[in-house]
């Protein structure tokens, strides 16, 4: 009876959809059972001729949530993405979560094109993922398991630089992708131009800013970009909750770890906590801290921060902080200075 559900609405969805290409995710009381999906997903692609995709992301397999993006993007790379690709020389995958397209004003800087994934894109962009010059991703969390295979399955460079937060991130990022796709030249003289753009903007901030506690209550890797913002802003932040942390990533490269370039270009965060968004336990690091301010990236536990007195920056867009102008006079280019 399962068997013929799932059939049933696999059928449903290509009557109604003609799509190019059809997923199916377990739930736990799929694998409870031990439900047959890839036969049927073989089954059924045979039939109807495009790729049907199983996902094998019950809940109780793993021990972290993260694993749900990993399933999906083993799909992908199984089902999807072109084994024999012709290869495009400026263009680059960009990975993430969601967010603002920031990158492709930023990479045309470098005669870059941005293939920009996974969210909201079409089946023919995530296809052509493998015919990429090189690859970066902003969750490490999130997107290295894919990364790491586009680079050892189908010879695509994964950039293990520093995500482009503040001066440090961002210069060794773009000169690491510059260093992958041969543009060396056109980086240094990008990264020189936009030094010069902002130094006086930043010294003024400073001078603005002087003597405000700010805190940081993130994803791990978001977090750590932030507060590398916060403090070439001259704001001092001596407090972080980041809601997990991975310390091995797939591709193993210790370049990756950014709580580690964080603590090297920006000094040790004296109250950094992990938890998994425990409203009593941001209850009790804020009133050890005291800020004046919040950044936080789940809406729910900002509230709590208010009734604290404290007021909070919910932040839904995690590119904010890279920035780019785009017409609007309190945004700046790119990662060096986010206002």
């Amino acid at each position: 009876m399962e068997h013929l559900i799932k059939r049933n609405a696999i059928d449903a969805a290509w009557k109604r959809y003609e799509p190019k290409a059809i997923f199916i995710a377990t739930s736990c009381a799929t694998g409870i059972i031990g439900e047959d999906v890839e036969s049927i997903a073989r089954e059924k692609q045979e039939e109807i001729g495009i790729p049907v995709i199983p996902m094998a992301c019950e809940g109780f397999r793993s021990k972290h949530w993260s694993t749900g993006f990993d399933a999906t993007q083993h799909g992908i790379l199984r089902q999807i993405v072109k084994r024999n690709p012709e290869k495009q020389e400026d263009l680059v995958n960009v990975i993430n979560l969601w967010g603002s397209d920031v990158f492709t004003p930023m990479l045309a800087n470098l005669n870059l094109k941005v293939n920009y994934v996974i969210d909201l894109v079409s089946v023919d962009d995530l296809a052509r993922m493998s015919e990429a010059a090189a690859t970066v991703g902003f969750c490490y969390t999130l997107s290295s398991y894919l990364a790491a295979a586009l680079e050892q399955h189908f010879g695509v460079p994964e950039v293990k630089a520093p995500m482009p937060y503040g001066f440090a991130g961002t210069d060794a990022w773009l000169r690491e992708l510059a260093e992958v796709t041969h543009r060396e030249e056109l980086a240094e003289k990008y990264i020189k131009k936009e030094h010069e753009r902002v130094k006086s903007h930043i010294a003024e901030l400073k001078e603005k800013l002087k003597g405000i506690n700010g805190y940081v209550a993130t994803g791990s890797a978001y977090s750590h970009g932030l507060i590398q913002v916060l403090r070439e802003l001259g704001i001092n932040v001596n407090g972080s909750l980041v809601f997990h942390h991975d310390p091995v990533y797939d591709s193993g490269d210790e370049r990756e770890d950014s709580l580690g370039h964080l603590l090297k270009n920006y000094g040790n965060v004296e109250n950094f906590h992990i938890s998994n968004r425990q409203q009593y336990q941001l209850y009790a690091f804020l009133q050890k801290v005291h800020p004046d301010f919040m950044l936080i990236r789940h809406n729910g536990l900002a509230p709590l921060a208010s009734r604290l007195g404290i007021p909070a920056a919910p932040l839904g867009d995690e590119h904010i902080a890279m920035g780019t102008r785009n017409n609007q006079p309190w945004r700046n280019d790119i990662g060096y200075l986010s206002t």
